[in-house]
């Protein structure tokens, strides 16, 4: 046990312009502390190491009986990362060849029984660079009853990022699903947090922008398979709040206006709640809300204290959702019309490493508990044709929030999801 230790950890002794400091080697990853870390420490945390390796206890198989949707099934919908694929920008900020799969399979366990690295099966290590692996993800959607895509676009002042597998989506009509778009509105900064520190691109949105969004996205409007609302296209601005007001007027005056002139009778515009007090679509010229968790859980769910820790150094907080999920703390009472969102999971500590980031610990079965309620929240609240649940999302690997399959549970997120899709239509 000493010698395997020692081949996973080293700390040794090193100078900054902080003053000393321990520099901690854990599996080619290195970090900075004050204070060392215990044996007992160490040894905990290799008992886990090695041990995970061999848990299969959670893991469920793919299933044999896919979803059969009936016509008043509610429709989920899953925001869909596009950045699984090698580009220049990304080459120049992170290294070449640095794509979302860099981060997920750098990440270590950060105390006994924490679920990194999150790597997965069946899809595998894809490639968004091509088409090829949508065929899978589509199939795997369709059998356990995801309705559609929902794509994040990153777009400045014209200048697009991540969006080849948008546009491959868009132009192979073969991939017959639901999609629709979500404008990522933010800077692109290299802590991907759309924060001010080490901006990378910013997200200025100029007066004369509003015109040519419009132009540019009329193509994923016009298309047979986007998702639309009552004639109009369905379209998520992640944070109309920092756009300028008049801007942001004319923004959505131009929506419109292109949409009319296609034939559509508007856009659907909705925002994503990302603040903690409630804000009226109307203030932002839109049409609805959409929750975007974990915002908004933190301030509801105390942290809890971490056994079997590492390092009480590493800077990360961990939420536990049993009480939250059961207790119903999500469902609030609104005079706009809202549209729910849950998440499989969520565990940034790939993306964050060990800075401030933040776990919410769920399970299979809690997770089906909360998007059931969600689903049958929406059936009572919302009009026929606007029966849409989001999820937090297909295939967010570094943000530990992912319904594709992984080597620890499998399909059973999946299973989750096509079971309160059944129970829900059960229960009505």
């Amino acid at each position: 046990m000493k010698k395997i230790i020692k081949k996973i950890f080293s700390l040794t002794n090193v100078k900054t312009e902080e003053g000393a400091r321990k520099k901690l080697c854990i599996l080619g990853l290195e970090f900075l502390f004050k204070k060392p870390i215990t044996p007992w420490e160490k040894v905990k945390y290799v008992n886990h190491l090695l041990l995970s390796q061999f848990d299969n206890s959670n893991f469920v198989e793919i299933t044999n009986e896919p979803y059969k949707n009936t016509s008043d099934s509610a429709k989920l919908i899953a925001f869909y990362l596009p950045q699984f694929h090698s580009f220049p920008e990304n080459d120049k900020w992170h290294g070449r060849g640095f794509n979302e799969w860099t981060n997920v399979t750098k990440s270590i366990p950060l105390y006994k029984g924490h679920h990194q690295p999150q790597l997965p099966i069946d899809v595998g290590f894809y490639d968004l660079s091509t088409d090829k692996v949508m065929y899978r993800q589509i199939e795997l959607a369709k059998m356990y009853g995801i309705y559609g895509f929902c794509f994040h676009y990153y777009w400045f002042s014209g200048k697009r990022l991540m969006e080849k597998p948008i546009f491959n989506f868009l132009n192979n009509k073969e991939l017959n699903f639901p999609f629709c778009l979500c404008f990522a509105n933010e800077n692109w900064s290299k802590n991907w947090d759309g924060g001010n520190k080490e901006i990378l691109i910013e997200q200025k949105f100029l007066d004369s922008d509003p015109l040519k969004f419009a132009q540019d996205i009329l193509p994923f409007f016009k298309d047979e398979r986007y998702i639309k609302i009552a004639n109009k296209p369905v379209l998520i601005i992640y944070k109309p709040q920092l756009i300028k007001k008049e801007v942001l007027k004319n923004f959505v005056k131009e929506l419109n206006n292109k949409a009319k002139e296609n034939n559509f009778d508007g856009v659907y515009l909705i925002m994503a709640k990302t603040q903690i007090q409630e804000t009226q679509p109307k203030e932002y010229c839109m049409d609805a809300v959409v929750e975007f968790p974990p915002f908004g859980i933190a301030e509801k769910v105390k942290p809890k204290k971490v056994k079997g820790v590492i390092s009480r150094h590493f800077d990360f907080k961990l939420f536990n959702l049993e009480n939250y999920i059961l207790n119903k703390d999500f469902i609030t009472n609104t005079d706009y019309k809202l549209f729910k969102t849950v998440f499989p999971g969520w565990d940034n500590c790939a993306r964050k490493a060990c800075n401030e980031a933040n776990i919410f610990e769920t399970e299979p079965q809690l997770y089906k508990k909360w998007l059931k309620s969600c689903i049958e929240w929406t059936k009572n609240n919302n009009n026929s044709n606007e029966q849409f649940v989001f999820i937090n999302a297909w295939n967010e690997w570094a943000e530990g929030a992912h319904l594709e399959p992984d080597r620890k549970y499998g399909y059973a997120y999946l299973q989750a999801t096509k079971e309160a899709l059944e129970e829900s239509q059960l229960k009505m």
